[in-house]
C-alpha cells in the first residue's frame, strides 16, 4: 500500500523528480583560451617630474666695476635672444674717477719715458732707468686699458645676452648700486636643461645611465612624446619626495622650464608566457592563470614579469599543452568544469 502511495506521488510531481540530487546537472563555466605562447615583450618604468636646469644650465651676470642699475629690460621667466638687451648700467662716479685718474697715469708714464730716453742720448740718465720708465708706461696703459673693457670709460653700457636663454632671476632694481662681482641676472640655457624625475626605490636598480626615455611634458599634446636619455641616477633617496631622483637629457626646444613631464623608461625587454593582462589573476601575495585538462579547470601559480597596458609576461610552471582561459577565469574554482567557446 505505502509503495503504491509512493508511485502515485512520484507521477503527480514530476518537478519534484528531476530536482533531486542524484538527477541534477554538473557546473559548468563558460570560458575562451588560448594556447600557450613564449615571447617578449618591452619593459618600462613610468614616473613623473619637472623640468628645470641641468648641470652647468645656469650662469650669473655680473659687473666687473662699480655701477648704477639705470634700466631693467626683462623679467623672469622670459626668453631672451644672444645679444638682447637685458639691462643698462651706468659707471658709478667713483669707477669713473678711476678711469680718470689712469688716463692720467698714462699721459704721466709716456711723458716720463720720453724725458727718460732725452736724458739717455745725453748721456744724463742710464739704460736701467729707461727700462723702468718703459715698464711704468706699460703698466699704466694694461691699468687703464682693464678699466676701458670693463666699460669705465663709458657713462653706462648696456648688458646683453651671451646666448639663447629663459631669465630665471633678476636681482637689482633701477636705481640700485652694485659692487664689483655683485650678481645682476642669472641666465639659464634653452639647451642644456633636464628633467628630474623620482623612481621608486624598488625601480632605481632596473635604471641605468644611457636608458632610452620617451618624455611626456603635461603641455604637449598625446602622441607627441619627446626623446631623451637617463644621464645619472641618485646614490639616495630624496628626503623630501622619498623618491631616488633620476637626471633626464632634453632636446632643445618643445617644452617650458619648470613643467611636469610623465617619463617612460625603457630598461629592456622581458621574455615568459605572453598572455592578456587580465588572463593573470591575483591570489593573496601571488597570480594565478587557469589551465584546462579533461574539460576542468586547474590553477597554476605565476609570477608577473613585466606589464604593459594590454599583456603581460608571466612565468611559472605552465603546461605548454594545455590552453589558457582568458575570459570567464573570475568565475573559476579548482577543477570546475568548463565549456570552451570559440
Amino acid at each position: 500500500m505505502i509503495l503504491r502511495l509512493l508511485l502515485v506521488l512520484s507521477l503527480l510531481c514530476p518537478a519534484a523528480r528531476a530536482a533531486t540530487p542524484a538527477e541534477a546537472p554538473a557546473p559548468s563555466v563558460l570560458v575562451t583560451t588560448i594556447a600557450v605562447k613564449s615571447g617578449a615583450i618591452p619593459r618600462s618604468v613610468t614616473v613623473y617630474g619637472t623640468i628645470g636646469p641641468g648641470p652647468g644650465a645656469t650662469d650669473t651676470l655680473t659687473l666687473a666695476y662699480a655701477g648704477i642699475v639705470t634700466k631693467v629690460d626683462v623679467v623672469p621667466g622670459e626668453a631672451v635672444h644672444r645679444g638682447e638687451a637685458l639691462a643698462v648700467i651706468g659707471t658709478a662716479p667713483a669707477t669713473q674717477a678711476a678711469y680718470a685718474q689712469a688716463e692720467a697715469a698714462v699721459r704721466a708714464a709716456a711723458q716720463t719715458l720720453m724725458h727718460t730716453r732725452a736724458l739717455v742720448a745725453a748721456h744724463l740718465a742710464t739704460t736701467i732707468q729707461l727700462a723702468q720708465a718703459q715698464q711704468a708706461e706699460t703698466s699704466a696703459i694694461a691699468a687703464r686699458n682693464a678699466l676701458r673693457l670693463d666699460g669705465a670709460a663709458r657713462p653706462t653700457a648696456t648688458l646683453t645676452a651671451p646666448y639663447d636663454g629663459v631669465i630665471a632671476a633678476v636681482a637689482a632694481a633701477p636705481g640700485a648700486s652694485l659692487q664689483p662681482g655683485a650678481p645682476l641676472i642669472t641666465l639659464l640655457r634653452t639647451h642644456a636643461l633636464v628633467a628630474t624625475v623620482g623612481l621608486d626605490p624598488s625601480q632605481a636598480h632596473q635604471v641605468h645611465p644611457g636608458d632610452h626615455v620617451a618624455i611626456t611634458p603635461f603641455a604637449t599634446p598625446a602622441g607627441r612624446a619627446l626623446r631623451g636619455r637617463v644621464i645619472a641616477i641618485g646614490a639616495m633617496v630624496n628626503p623630501a619626495s622619498g623618491l631616488v631622483d633620476a637626471t633626464i637629457s632634453m632636446p632643445a626646444t618643445g617644452y617650458l622650464v619648470g613643467e611636469s613631464v610623465t617619463a617612460e623608461i625603457d630598461i629592456g625587454t622581458a621574455r615568459g608566457v605572453i598572455v592578456p593582462r587580465d588572463a593573470a589573476l591575483p591570489d593573496g601575495k601571488h597570480f594565478q592563470i587557469w589551465q584546462i585538462a579533461a574539460g576542468h579547470a586547474h590553477p597554476v601559480a605565476v609570477r608577473i614579469i613585466a606589464r604593459t597596458a594590454s599583456s603581460a609576461v608571466v612565468a611559472g610552471k605552465l603546461d605548454p599543452a594545455l590552453p589558457i582561459v582568458v575570459t570567464g577565469n573570475y568565475q573559476l574554482q579548482p577543477g570546475i568544469a568548463v565549456r570552451v567557446t570559440h
